[in-house]
């Protein structure tokens, strides 16, 4: 089996994925090769007459109407909080510096 994808593009590959590779796991290469090999069958068939396409099922996204309702008021939304500040609700940092 003739090898599609050199040494370099599996180095450039692990890179982008963020792997580790060990010398021992260079039988990746012949698995992503015969996969690439594999799906190079598709270049055999005749696209010309068939246009572009991003959805294969025809399926659209059903969105509902943004509809603008009244909310809570202010005072009600944070009558719950355990602690406030200026209007807003105060939490414990999340993020630690």
């Amino acid at each position: 089996m003739s090898t599609i994808i050199t040494d370099d593009e599996f180095k450039h590959i692990a890179h982008l994925s963020r792997l580790t590779l060990l010398p021992e796991d260079g039988f990746i290469i012949d698995q992503l090769s015969q996969a690439a090999e594999y799906s190079s069958v598709l270049n055999e068939l005749d696209t010309a007459n068939v246009s572009p396409t991003f959805q294969v099922n025809h399926k659209q996204n059903v969105l509902r109407e943004d509809v603008i309702l009244p909310s809570l008021p202010q005072s009600v939304a944070l009558s719950q909080a355990a602690k406030t500040s200026n209007g807003y609700f105060v939490t414990k940092a999340t993020i630690k510096k």
